[in-house]
């Protein structure tokens, strides 16, 4: 029984680290398309 609430409270961690991980790899993601479309703009407005 304790081996299944320890395999459980792993189980548990590990999810919360992997959500936590797709969400920083999210916000990385948006931040470089952010960086792409401000210079995509200063390059326009140079014209």
């Amino acid at each position: 029984m304790d081996l299944l609430f320890g395999f459980l409270i792993f189980a548990g961690i590990f999810a919360v680290y992997d959500a936590l991980r797709k969400v920083n790899n999210n916000i990385l993601d948006q931040t470089e398309e952010i960086k792409k479309l401000h210079e995509e703009l200063s390059k326009g407005n140079k014209n």
